[in-house]
């Protein structure tokens, strides 16, 4: 036998890292509104097929619907929809990142949390009921809340390997 010999070294296993709880519940919420707005992008992208249906826009004007919003109805129906399968696809994307510990879903997330802000501002302002104004506290906060939670030292360790 070689006395000369030596095992060759292995590299040592990386240690295991501990998924924050939070991270998993918001992956686990990612991963439910991602499913809703696709559905939601589906419905939209279907109830298209009514801006040109004849008895659909006669029910609408009996309804008392604005002139410009009847023949704008494929536009808005069309960028809704683009919007809620973007946002979805977004959300599922954060969710896989998160449970995955992938660095880029965080930034995804901080991004996310910002369009959902902005979103929420422009229909309110678009809206422009007054309980609409009055629970406009009350939908940011979820988004700014998540998003202070991300910045958590201990939670973005998670993300930062």
């Amino acid at each position: 036998m070689n006395d000369n010999y030596s095992p060759q070294p292995y590299p040592a296993p990386l240690p295991y890292r501990q998924r924050p709880t939070g991270v998993t519940l918001l992956a686990i919420l990612n991963i439910a509104i991602g499913a809703l707005l696709l559905l939601a992008a589906a419905a939209l992208f279907l109830s298209m097929s009514l801006a040109g249906d004849a008895a659909f826009l006669e029910a609408l004007a009996d309804s008392g619907v604005p002139e410009w919003f009847m023949t704008q109805l494929s536009v808005i129906l069309g960028t809704m929809a683009t919007v809620s399968l973007i946002m979805g696809v977004l959300a599922l994307a954060v969710a896989y990142g998160f449970l995955n510990g992938k660095g880029w879903s965080w930034y995804l997330a901080v991004i996310y949390g910002f369009l959902s802000i902005g979103l929420s501002v422009i229909s309110t302002l678009l809206s422009g009921g007054l309980l609409d104004f009055l629970t406009l506290g009350f939908v940011i906060i979820i988004p700014v809340l998540i998003m202070v939670y991300l910045f958590q030292p201990n939670v973005k360790a998670w993300f930062m390997v």
